[in-house]
């Protein structure tokens, strides 16, 4: 991996310090050491990635299931180094040498390109890391135009009263932020006293809105007392604002990145919980994400924070503990910022808001193709990378935490090309078979897959986008209640093979441009592939092709058949008869109704006469052909069903139990069943309302009762006519 030149090949150890030095009666010397202890933190810190955004709403646009990560991937410099020069200034001037050289562009840090090469990105299933394939990367600043790329941004302003007229200093601050939004941006802008937030704009996405809201505060609150709770204070507030933020948001849409900016003056008093060792804390719980501490139904949102520091006329004591706690706060490892504003220099609000954006432009947005997930609402995703030089420590601190996913409406995966591709060659048809290709997730458990072919009057929905998972489901019943459900032949890893409807109310389109839509169904997991209109799996598909050589076998048979009767004819028959004398025929066989008769016309119901029981004598037509049926067809208004044998077929409304669905409402959810055994199709009622009839003859439920070739069968008001081949 090729590493910036300011990057050595060879890593210097660790030199982490987390000792805090009291502040006594030597102030720019106990400065200068907390300064140091809380700039060495990361000094030399390997390269370190860390995931600050796992968002997975890619996958209701794409239709495939494509998870979203932020990854920020720096190394931290020394940044005792970066302000080493200013140990010797004293006052004003330091303040303005240390925030000289903070503010220089990649001041305090190297940036990484992402090696996908090297980096893995795994899902936690059942106790395994399963790892995700790489789709693509980007930077994001080359990708503000796209969807989701902005930032929620938290601008927390002190207007209590002891920033005097540091206050319209810091409010101008927050300006320059606000006016270099991205159209993807949000802001919350909120201002505080010394007892808690008093004026909150709520997150907005319009500019000029947010501008309006600091304009509004035109002078600061009153004091009401000598200390005030400040960690507290910005505490309460960063959990309320960013617990509003998940996948769904809050009327206004979302964006990958969050970020939270405090312009303060640091003053405390004497709160006890307002210094650096505490700010501290409070920053680990920024970085963490988790609104409050243990918020187990929102996703997990690290925020950088900046820290800006106004210093006011305090006590020289409180001065040192404000500049203490303000430093504490920021978390440059992930992208936070600190940084001194000294009094009349709000010129430097270009330079500040230009360092923090240059930090999260070089930020990269990595997508990854997540096959298998968690069965359950918390995930845990890991990153990590693989013969790195020098090593690059990964992330793992997404550890049973929800990313916003709905285990049951996230999609398979699908190869689409893939499976595209055979049907090309082998097109789809009803009563065939077809492969469906991809990733799945049911080990070979052909008991979790179904198939179901789209009817082609049944409209798929144009985008799931903006709904919620209510949405989601009810769009994912509809399709496969009814849709027509086709058999798992054989399950797979990676390719499915599924014995089609032999319906063909799943055709769409003629020729050439014929196809049929597809929904693949995990039942164990509840997860279908993609269901949207622009994405739902759609391929080549024909009419039942003529079986050929089963007409060329009786074409065949038939001219053998001519030519033997031929020869008999031309050769005489027995009995010492002369060549060429006709043999009178018999008489016809005598018609007994309900026993015999003209056989019915293909499809078409017996003329007359009541089903033959099994095994009784056929006379030639009503039951089975020689040596019993190898499968029975329903034919009628509402479809054409095949019974084979081994398979009992259920009828009715139910679309999750029945093979023959009719939507007809006199029917009953499962209102009868059919089979073929012994070469005879059978079938029984099942206690329906409006009952089962043959040739019009009402059956008794639970009984199973003989069909015969030709006969009509009647599921309440559906009727169909009986063949069998």
């Amino acid at each position: 991996m090729h590493l910036p030149d300011a990057v050595r090949p060879t890593l210097p150890p660790d030199r982490r310090q987390t000792g805090r030095s009291r502040l006594g009666l030597f102030p720019l010397a106990a400065a200068l050491l907390v300064l140091v202890s809380l700039f060495t933190r990361d000094a030399v810190a390997a390269p370190e990635a860390r995931l600050l955004r796992i968002d997975p709403r890619a996958s209701t646009v794409d239709g495939a299931p494509i998870l979203t990560s932020v990854v920020d991937l720096v190394q931290n410099k020394r940044l005792s180094d970066i302000t080493k020069q200013c140990a010797a200034i004293t006052g004003d001037a330091h303040y303005d040498c240390v925030a000289d050289a903070l503010e220089q562009p990649q001041a305090l840090y190297s940036s990484f390109d992402f090696p996908e090469k090297n980096a893995l990105f795994t899902v936690t299933v059942d106790g395994t890391d399963l790892p995700s394939n790489f789709e693509s990367k980007a930077r994001w600043g080359d990708s503000a135009s796209q969807p989701g790329v902005g930032t929620a941004w938290l601008i927390l302003i002190d207007a209590a009263s002891t920033m005097g007229a540091r206050f319209d200093e810091a409010k101008a601050v927050a300006s320059a932020f606000i006016n270099t939004m991205t159209p993807n941006d949000i802001v919350d802008v909120m201002f505080f006293n010394d007892r808690g937030v008093v004026e909150d704009s709520k997150w907005v996405s319009q500019k000029q809105q947010a501008l309006q809201s600091i304009g509004s505060i035109a002078r600061t609150y009153p004091t009401q007392g000598r200390t005030r709770p400040l960690l507290n204070i910005i505490k309460t507030a960063a959990t309320d604002a960013f617990r509003d933020l998940g996948n769904v948001g809050q009327g206004v849409p979302v964006p990958m990145h969050q970020a939270m900016v405090l312009l303060s003056n640091g003053g405390a008093g004497s709160d006890p919980n307002s210094t650096g060792p505490a700010a501290m804390i409070l920053r680990d719980y920024l970085s963490k994400g988790r609104f409050p501490e243990n918020n187990d139904v929102l996703p997990k949102t690290p925020v950088p924070v900046v820290s800006i520091w106004f210093p006011s006329k305090l006590i020289e004591e409180f001065n040192l503990t404000a500049r203490e706690f303000m430093e504490g706060l920021a978390n440059p490892e992930m992208g936070g910022f600190f940084t001194i504003v000294r009094d009349g220099q709000t010129r430097r609000a270009a330079n500040i808001v230009n360092s923090v954006r240059t930090r999260f432009n070089r930020m990269h947005i990595v997508r990854w193709r997540v096959s298998c997930i968690a069965p359950s609402i918390t995930q845990t995703f890991k990153l990590a990378f693989v013969n790195t030089n020098p090593v690059i420590a990964g992330d793992a601190t997404f550890q049973n935490v929800p990313v916003g996913i709905d285990p049951t409406t996230w999609p398979l995966d699908i190869d689409r090309e893939a499976t595209e591709r055979a049907a090309q060659k082998s097109p789809a048809y009803p009563g065939g078979s077809i492969k469906i290709f991809g990733n799945f997730c049911w080990g070979g458990n052909a008991q979790r897959a179904e198939i179901y072919m789209v009817p082609k009057n049944q409209a798929a929905p144009q985008s799931l986008q903006g709904g919620g998972i209510d949405d989601a489901k009810k769009a994912q019943r509809s399709l496969i209640e009814q849709g027509m459900r086709g058999k798992a032949l054989s399950t797979g890893d990676t390719v499915a093979e599924f014995e089609l409807p032999s319906s063909d109310n799943f055709l769409v389109g003629k020729g050439e441009a014929m196809s049929g839509r597809i929904i693949l169904y995990d039942n164990q997991a509840r997860r279908t592939s993609a269901i949207t209109a622009d994405k739902i799996l759609t391929v080549k598909a024909q009419e039942t092709p003529l079986p050929y050589l089963l007409i060329g076998g009786i074409t065949f048979g038939g001219v053998v058949l001519v030519l033997l009767v031929v020869s008999i004819v031309r050769g005489g028959g027995g009995g010492g008869k002369r060549r060429g004398a006709q043999t009178a025929a018999p008489p016809p066989k005598p018609i007994v109704a309900g026993m015999g008769g003209p056989p019915a016309p293909m499809g078409g119901p017996a003329p007359f006469g009541p089903p033959m029981p099994a095994g009784g004598d056929f006379g030639g037509y009503g039951g089975p052909p020689p040596g019993g049926a190898s499968r029975a067809i329903l034919s009628g208004a509402s479809g054409i069903f095949t019974v084979t044998p081994g398979m009992e077929m259920r009828a009715g409304r139910d679309g999750s139990a029945c093979q023959i669905l009719l939507t007809e409402p006199r029917v009953s959810g499962i209102h009868a069943v059919v089979k073929v055994e012994g070469g005879q199709l059978l079938v029984r009622d099942e206690n329906s309302n409006n009952g089962t009839f043959l040739n019009g003859q009402r059956l008794p439920a639970g009984v199973w009762t003989p069909v015969s070739a030709g006969a009509v069968l009647r599921f309440g008001p559906v009727e169909f006519s009986t063949r069998l081949e």
